[in-house]
C-alpha cells in the first residue's frame, strides 16, 4: 500500500514540484497539498496522511511552529521538513519532534527518501549531517570569552565574587552574570564545577 502525503507550502513552485516528484514514486501517494498551514490543518483531518511534507514557509505562519503543535496531536504522524541549510533550524527541528529535516536544495531522491523514512518510524529523526551540527553546538556552547575565560582563572585561584569583581574593575552584579553564562556554556552548577569543566577542556590559562 502506498504511504500517503500531504504537501504544504507557501510557495506555489515548491508545490507544483513536489508533485512532480511524487509521480515518478509509485510507492507514495501525494493525497493533498496546502499553501497553508490552516489548510494543511484540514487536510490533516479530511485525508489522514501517513507524513505531511512541510516547507518552513506558510502563507499564514511557520512551518516548524506548525509542525511542533502539531506532533503534540498527531504523535504516530511523519513529519518531514524542508528549509535553509542551517544548524540552528535543524536542531530545533530534532527537539519539536520533527521527523526528518532537509535543506530545500537537497536532491529529490533524498526528500522522497526522508518521506519514506518518516512514514516507517516517525518518532525518529534524519537530517544531513546531523553529527555535524551537533558536533558544533557542543563545540559552541563551550566557547568562552575573554573575560569569562578571566573569571574562571579567578575562579581557580578561588577568590570570591567580591574579590573577583575587584580584581577586574566590575560589579558584583556583572561578575554574578559572567558566572550565570560560564555555567550554562558549561553545563554546571556551581563554581568547583565549573573549574574542573573547563580544565577538563582546556579552558583556563596555562593549558
Amino acid at each position: 500500500m502506498a504511504v500517503t502525503v500531504v504537501s504544504a507550502s507557501g510557495a506555489t513552485l515548491t508545490r507544483v514540484g513536489i508533485a512532480a516528484a511524487f509521480e515518478g514514486a509509485p510507492d507514495l501517494r501525494l493525497v493533498g497539498a496546502a499553501a497553508s498551514g490552516a489548510e494543511a490543518l484540514a487536510l490533516l483531518g479530511a485525508q489522514r496522511p501517513d507524513v505531511v511534507l512541510l516547507d518552513l514557509d506558510l502563507t499564514d505562519g511557520n512551518g516548524l511552529t506548525w509542525g511542533a503543535e502539531v506532533r503534540r496531536s498527531h504523535p504516530a504522524l511523519g513529519i518531514v521538513l524542508l528549509a535553509a541549510r542551517d544548524d540552528d533550524l535543524l536542531l530545533r527541528a530534532l527537539e519539536a519532534g520533527i521527523s526528518a529535516f532537509l535543506p530545500r536544495t537537497e536532491e529529490l531522491g533524498a526528500i522522497l527518501a526522508a518521506v519514506r523514512h518518516a512514514a516507517a518510524a516517525p518518532s525518529s529523526f534524519t537530517a544531513p549531517d546531523l553529527a555535524g551540527a551537533l558536533s558544533r553546538r557542543r563545540h559552541s556552547a563551550t566557547v568562552v570569552s575573554p573575560r569569562e575565560r578571566e573569571v574562571l582563572n579567578l575562579l581557580r585561584e578561588g577568590l570570591t565574587v567580591p574579590q573577583i569583581a575587584t580584581a577586574l574593575g566590575l560589579s558584583e552584579s556583572t561578575v554574578k552574570t559572567y558566572l550565570a553564562r560560564i555555567y550554562d556554556k558549561l553545563g554546571v552548577t556551581g563554581r568547583e564545577q565549573a573549574v574542573i569543566a573547563a580544565t577538563d577542556r582546556g579552558l583556563l590559562a596555562g593549558q
